[in-house]
């Protein structure tokens, strides 16, 4: 074989090799929270509505704007869900809560945001994963 041969054939096999990885990777963002599981999750309707994801974290922190920002104290929150919930009214939207609190989260953090979101007729949901026996 020539070295123009073999070049060719480590070429094939470097693609090889790379299509492989890529069909094996993870192409979806992993979440950073841990949702609890449930054995039934009721249908939900797709409505034109402003959704508001709130991750909250095993350390009592929230994870907003796709979890790429950090709220520390709930009156962050707080301010973060009025001032979006004052947007969409304006663009005749209305504002829905989902709360994705980490399993091992203290309870009492996803409660009072739940408060928070009845104290503002805000409807909300808390995500769970299905689990499968």
């Amino acid at each position: 074989m020539t070295g123009g041969g073999i070049i060719v054939r480590l070429i094939d096999v470097v693609l090889i090799l790379l299509f492989g990885f890529i069909s094996i990777s993870e192409i979806s963002r992993k979440s950073k929270i841990e949702l609890p599981k449930s054995t039934q999750t009721p249908p939900s309707n797709l409505d034109m509505e402003s959704i508001l994801i709130i991750g909250i974290t095993e350390n009592g922190n929230y994870l907003v704007d796709n979890e790429s920002r950090k709220l520390t104290d709930f009156e962050e929150l707080k301010n973060y869900i009025i001032e979006n919930n004052q947007k969409a009214i304006l663009n005749n939207a209305k504002t829905r809560v989902r709360i994705r609190s980490n399993y091992n989260a203290p309870i009492r953090h996803t409660v009072m945001l739940a408060r928070f979101c009845d104290e503002l007729n805000i409807v909300k949901g808390i995500d769970v994963i299905r689990r499968v026996n």
